[in-house]
């Protein structure tokens, strides 16, 4: 029980953070403030049920141990897993951003056409 108490108190500090930094870092990417707001949304929602999904697998375990030992186990193989995939959230993040600004630098260096013909013609 312990385990649970500490692993939700978690999940729901991670996922505010997820909910504030990650509306702004989507702004940013996508520039449409109504995009960046549904796509967190989404995120964050999928965040909470993987995070307490894992939370009930990693609760109900049985690892043979038993007292301070089995909530020290259980809360820490809970937060390294919680934590990689985290990361990996970030880097998919980041990811998405410098596709984004290569795709912004690539517009702006690309020729314009024009409506000239060319000389000769």
């Amino acid at each position: 029980m312990v385990t649970v108490v500490i692993g939700i108190i978690v999940v729901l500090v991670v996922g505010q953070l997820l909910r504030r930094l990650g509306r702004d870092f989507l702004r940013e990417v996508y520039g449409d403030r109504t995009m960046a707001t549904s796509l967190n949304a989404l995120l964050v929602t999928l965040f909470y049920l993987f995070a307490l999904g894992l939370l009930t697998l990693v609760s109900a375990a049985d690892l043979g141990l038993g007292g301070v030992q089995l909530v020290i186990t259980k809360t820490g193989i809970f937060l390294l897993i919680l934590g990689a995939v985290y990361a990996l959230t970030v880097l998919g993040l980041e990811a998405a951003r410098k596709r984004r600004r290569e795709e912004a630098l690539e517009d702006s260096i690309r020729p314009r056409r024009t409506s000239r013909r060319p000389p000769g013609n």
